[in-house]
């Protein structure tokens, strides 16, 4: 095919203001002056290739725009298609239009990625045109724009998250050969640390539970913090899954929230649908459960029902045998169980709320509902920090209300919504229970496998970059056990200056060999110990075995010394 381009400009005759034909424009002969273009028809075979039928070139000089042209037919031939105009927005709807695997709770973030934080920045520009520069400068503007409007802004994890869905869709219209590269490939993140999971301990997840074990649902958070199930996945439990004596809870789908609706749907990954052991005290809890849920149906009658919802091909699926539900038998929403564990959370070691201000020196403090006795020992609390101490030796009940009496005068101001209470549990939220079960598996030397699997995580690596800062423990004792398996050959004595209520002296190690058998200041020692800085440190402990102590004279103790 031949290529030809002609001489462009948009002059007007003076005359008759009519546009000049091409190539009759009186000035097309002076240096630089308008510009060169043609079109070229795409061949009827190639046209559903293309996506067009006609293609445009232009250039500034003859040769440049028949160049163009000539680029853009070897690219129809090669099968790259002609995107024209097609602009960023219109893409990235197409694009999420065609991803028929996501399921609705990746799908409404994704629309949620492309709404609110590309549209607005690169939605008009054609995405012929991307590039790296304006996929940086649109997710700069995105976080600031997030800062100047009320909710929770940007972070670091989001914009992350943003950039690795533009790049997928990126990478697919290179694959559709639409583009030639990805320019996502281009754009460097700031550096930031991922926050570390901090879950409650285990003494303050045993008291949770023992706060809950007068709940309805305590059996439900019994298999969130000791088994570590996701709260999709209680809600979705059915008694049809409880098998092999109840023994073992099977996990074949979870009731989870997409936008505005709620659906059930399989678990996320081959590795979420699972069995589940449970411990005996789970085994019981959910036989407790059972008895009073029996109750309730019988209350209920024929009226029991689960309700229906959608799965994640929009069909409607009747719900049965769900282990947990509300009172009249229709099935819980997760957020649900994340509100009564937050309830029962704040209760834990809490005696009252205040209701009313009372000043420094103030009697009594009126508080709301009481949930223990009042004589005793109290911490107030204010935004769960302590502020100070107080002695009640009475309360008097005025309604919903009660007047505590105290032994002293009130230390500290207090406003309403502080709190009074002893040890109160940090606030947590329902899926840090899960994260608690991880923890407590971890720091009791359960393998990162067998945890994975209890999880129900797609792969280990999930699991340790999750709880890397949990193995931290595990990692030591595996090296002390390394270290102890391997024999050694004794070495020459170590010399530690000691000092206490006899004096100092050096502490001469015999036989031990380096960096095992003895502990200095809390550290073990070894043949690198900087003895001039530890001659400065007056409570030096020193323990291993065949220790020889010899009195020196009170001078800083030098590498002489230790030889």
């Amino acid at each position: 095919m031949k290529i030809t381009a002609k001489h462009r400009c948009g002059c007007r005759d003076p005359e008759t203001r009519q546009k000049y034909p091409a190539g009759t424009c009186p000035d097309r002969n002076k240096r630089g002056h308008g510009f060169y273009a043609g079109e070229f028809r795409v061949p009827a075979e190639l046209v559903a290739l293309a996506g067009t039928d006609r293609i445009r070139f232009r250039g500034d000089t003859r040769k440049a725009a028949e160049d163009d042209g000539d680029r853009k037919w070897a690219a129809i031939r090669a099968g790259q298609q002609h995107i024209g105009k097609l602009t960023v927005h219109v893409y990235l709807d197409d694009w999420l239009s065609r991803k028929n695997a996501l399921r609705p709770t990746t799908r409404a973030r994704y629309e949620q990625f492309i709404r609110l934080h590309l549209v607005p920045f690169l939605g008009d520009m054609p995405l012929s045109g991307l590039r790296s520069e304006h996929i940086d400068a649109a997710l700069k503007l995105a976080v600031k724009a997030s800062q100047e409007r009320p909710g929770r802004p940007v972070g670091p994890a989001t914009v992350k998250d943003v950039l690795e869905m533009l790049r997928t869709a990126l990478n697919d219209a290179v694959r559709q050969r639409k583009l030639d590269f990805n320019p996502s490939q281009g754009v460097e993140l700031a550096s930031y640390s991922t926050p570390e999971v901090e879950p409650w301990e285990a003494k303050e997840v045993g008291r949770f539970l023992d706060e809950a074990a007068g709940d309805r649902l305590a059996a439900a958070y019994e298999l969130i913090a000791l088994h570590g199930l996701r709260r999709g996945e209680v809600c979705g439990a059915t008694w049809g899954g409880l098998g092999e004596e109840a023994r073992v809870l099977v996990i074949r789908q979870q009731i989870t929230r997409s936008g505005a609706s709620l659906g059930v749907w399989a678990p996320k990954t081959k590795s979420g649908r699972r069995k589940v052991d449970l411990a005996e005290v789970t085994v019981g809890s959910i036989g407790v459960h059972r008895l009073r849920q029996d109750e309730e149906r019988k209350a209920v009658g024929p009226a029991w029902d689960n309700g229906v919802l959608p799965d994640e091909h929009g069909r409607p699926v009747q719900l049965e045998d769900l282990m947990f539900t509300h009172p009249s038998g229709r099935h819980l929403a997760p957020e649900y169980l994340t509100r009564q564990m937050q309830r029962i959370a704040r209760r834990v070691g809490l005696l009252g709320t205040v209701k009313v201000a009372a000043a420094a020196g103030a009697g009594t403090v009126v508080i709301g509902t009481r949930y223990r006795p009042a004589a005793g020992v109290w911490t107030l609390y204010r935004d769960r920090e302590p502020v100070g101490q107080v002695t009640v030796v009475g309360a008097a009940v005025q309604g919903s209300r009660s007047v505590l009496h105290l032994a002293e005068p009130l230390p500290a101001d207090l406003a309403a919504g502080d709190e009074i209470g002893e040890q109160l549990l940090s606030p947590k939220r329902l899926h840090d229970l899960r994260h608690g079960s991880a923890s407590i598996m971890l720091g009791e030397g359960i393998d990162i496998t067998t945890v994975s699997k209890i999880l129900g995580h797609s792969s280990t690596s999930m699991t340790g970059n999750t709880y890397a800062h949990l193995l931290r423990s595990t990692g030591q004792a595996a090296a002390e056990t390394v270290a102890a398996a391997i024999p050694r050959r004794t070495v020459r004595p170590h010399h530690v200056l000691t000092s206490g209520a006899d004096g100092g002296g050096i502490a001469e190690l015999k036989g031990v060999p380096a960096g095992r058998g003895a502990v200095l200041g809390g550290r073990p020692l070894s043949a690198s110990v900087d003895l001039t800085h530890h001659n400065k440190n007056r409570s030096i402990l020193v323990q291993g075995p065949d220790i020889a102590v010899r009195p020196v004279a009170t001078r800083a103790l030098t590498r002489d010394d230790a030889q």
